[in-house]
């Protein structure tokens, strides 16, 4: 009774969260504000019922359902941080991955960059790892954002290139519109403007699809900002006051927006020498509600002010501010606006003949100028994009131009032409010698390697049999003794390990979790076979069970087996074996252990029986540990002792074997 209560219990619990998330979609049709809180009070009614993955995307969705700004952060963050636990508890690493990625996400907003990289990192390994290429491009476009955010423009243009040429097949989206964005206003910042205007217009027209007005915003700012950038100051201007009157009709409810907008207004009559508009803009700019998403930003407008203040020859204000936007800016790592200050700083002692200062602040410009905007980076942008197949016909007729240009230069005399000719085929010859060499080499470790691998192989597949003939044994034992009820469970359970070796059966490593999963149900078989006389206890490190790494298929499993058999089979009162797991520097240390009768009493057990049946257990173990060794994974290692109490009696035997900590995206490898 009290079993169909409890399932009736989960029944209803099942029903309810589909129920609220069927409320959940509904609210889709309705307002703005509305729809976000219908969506935001459906999810949590999800998170708070269900007990299973449906709680998780619950998390996760009202993580999503927060903006990233202020104490909407926080709370964004929390949930964030719980689908990222229950993900991983329910075994759901596509959800672990997009949680992940977005506490990075929230991380790179709030300026926090080591902690940003870290978790988008860890996210995008695993998106690599289970192939899915969406989840991949999306991933990238942070990191993609990040590196842009740290001035290091080579490594953001590799990511965001890779992003925008997935999506660019994908329908309209909001990740769709960010992968546009993000590679305009790269192309911004490396001013190449017409490629930037041609992504943002783009953007544009995603955002209006997808109904997304605060997208639609942000798009608008940026080709605003690259018409002030050229000199079309009116149409720049035309754009934020748009933007303006837009968030307006919104009730002003993309505050950074309205920041962005007074910002860059101000900047653009500070351009046009427009003072007291530029002044204007400043103060208003100012008297938005700051908070910690963007506390850091607000030294853009302290920079505005203190260059219209040097321009009003008012140096004392101009340097209050322009050293105040220069603070904020240090303390917040922001290069460009870093950069901006020191060359104002420059202009501003210079104008005040004060030398000495003025040349330490123009040497410090100068520094982070060419930190920032490598002279050679054209080059790489040329070679990312033919990569990439990005305008083929202009790339190819600039390097036909410098090829023939080059030929004009090594050509010029005869003399010069020879020597160039000889020296360019003894270089080719000595690179075929060299190649050939190479790859001789090359190709007999490969194949030392693939002879190594198929041992590992066929070793593993030894213990697949040995461990179905034992198993069977067991069936056979009750079934002798006409026990069907547990000849019945036992079949029940001996199905569900033989589904378990079928999954892993082309794979020389399978998951850490995989294994333990065939561990557990042959302790199950075990503790019917021995009718409950034996108990088994399992320990491993939050880390590892995080990172769930790839393991050799089939090589715990066999030392339980070993414990069991040799160790608490003879002990009429059963016993305990135990399992730990964990990180050992940079590898993996799993200890098997039992408090059976000692290897000697096993042994000699084993002699006086009529048939000797021989282990393949130990012998197998230690073979695969050598193979792995030549494969080059030199600290794997394993070895098996006795248990001593302090009267040297036996207690028991330990097994213990170091494994390669293989990371999930070189499972292949």
């Amino acid at each position: 009774m009290f079993e169909n209560k409890k399932h009736s219990i989960k029944s209803y619990q099942k029903y309810a969260c589909h129920f609220f998330l069927f409320v959940t979609l509904f609210s889709w049709s309705q307002s703005s504000v509305e729809k976000n809180l219908h969506i935001r009070d459906s999810l949590l009614t999800i998170y708070n019922t269900c007990q299973d993955i449906e709680k998780a995307k619950a998390a996760y969705s009202l993580s999503m359902s927060y903006k990233s700004i202020g104490e909407e952060k926080d709370t964004a963050l929390v949930y964030a941080e719980k689908a990222k636990e229950f993900s991983l508890q329910f075994k759901d690493y596509e959800l672990y991955a997009k949680s992940l990625k977005r506490i990075g996400v929230l991380f790179l907003y709030s300026d926090e960059y080591e902690k940003a990289k870290n978790y988008l990192e860890r996210a995008l390994r695993i998106a690599e790892d289970d192939k899915d290429l969406a989840l991949t491009a999306s991933i990238k476009n942070g990191l993609g954002l990040f590196y842009q955010r740290q001035a290091s423009y080579k490594k953001s243009l590799m990511y965001l290139t890779d992003a925008y040429y997935y999506f660019s097949t994908q329908e309209a989206s909001k990740l769709k519109h960010s992968a546009y964005e993000y590679l305009g206003v790269l192309y911004f910042k490396l001013k190449e403007y017409e490629k930037s205007k041609e992504l943002l217009e783009n953007a544009i027209n995603i955002a209006v699809e997808i109904n997304d007005v605060e997208r639609k915003l942000s798009s608008l700012t940026n080709i605003a900002i690259i018409h002030a950038e050229t000199g079309e100051y009116a149409e720049a201007i035309k754009i934020y006051k748009k933007s303006l009157k837009i968030n307006q009709q919104e009730g002003n409810t993309y505050r950074y927006k309205d920041w962005t907008a007074n910002n860059n207004l101000a900047l653009i009559y500070l351009m046009q020498k427009k003072y007291d508009s530029s002044l204007y803009y400043c103060e208003k700019t100012l008297k938005i509600p700051t908070d910690n998403f963007f506390d850091s930003k607000i030294c853009r407008t302290y920079n505005t002010l203190g260059n219209t203040y040097m321009q009003l020859n008012d140096y004392a204000k101009a340097e209050m501010y322009i050293l105040k936007s220069l603070k904020i800016a240090t303390k917040n790592k922001i290069k460009d606006v870093i950069m901006y200050c020191n060359e104002d700083l420059y202009k501003l002692y210079k104008a005040q003949e004060n030398y000495k200062k003025a040349l330490f602040f123009y040497e410090k410009h100068k520094a982070l100028e060419r930190e920032i905007l490598d002279k050679n980076f054209s080059k790489e942008i040329t070679k990312i994009e033919s990569s990439k197949v990005i305008e083929q016909k202009d790339v190819a007729y600039a390097s036909l131009s410098k090829e023939k240009e080059e030929d004009k230069k090594e050509f010029e005399s005869d003399l010069e032409r020879i020597i160039w000719l000889t020296s360019l085929t003894l270089i080719g010859i000595i690179s075929v010698v060299v190649f050939f060499v190479y790859r001789n080499k090359a190709n007999l470790a490969e194949k030392q390697k693939q002879i190594s691998m198929a041992k590992l192989f066929a070793l593993r597949s030894q213990m697949n049999p040995h461990f179905i003939f034992n198993t069977i044994n067991g069936v056979q034992n009750f079934i002798l003794k006409s026990d069907k009820f547990h000849a019945y469970n036992y079949l029940s359970k001996f199905s569900q390990s033989i589904r378990l070796i079928l999954d892993n059966s082309n794979n020389s490593f399978i998951r850490l979790q995989k294994e333990i999963d065939l561990i557990k149900v042959y302790v199950e078989l075990e503790k019917i076979r021995f009718r409950n006389k034996l108990d088994f206890k399992f320990t491993i490190d939050q880390e590892v069970e995080e990172h769930n790494p790839y393991i050799p298929a089939m090589i715990l499993q066999p030392l339980i087996e070993n414990a069991i058999i040799h160790g608490i089979s003879n002990k009429p009162e059963g016993g305990l074996v135990t399992l730990s797991i964990q990180k050992y520097g940079e590898n993996l240390k799993v200890a098997v252990e039992d408090n059976g009768i000692g290897r000697k009493e096993a042994q000699k057990i084993k002699m006086s029986k009529s048939k000797i049946f021989t282990s393949i257990t130990s012998i197998n173990t230690k073979q695969r540990i050598e193979i792995l060794n030549k494969s080059g994974y030199k600290d794997a290692n394993c070895f098996f002792e006795d248990i001593s109490a302090t009267d040297t009696k036996v207690k028991g035997t330990r097994s213990i074997v170091i494994l390669p900590l293989k990371n999930r995206h070189d499972k292949n490898s």
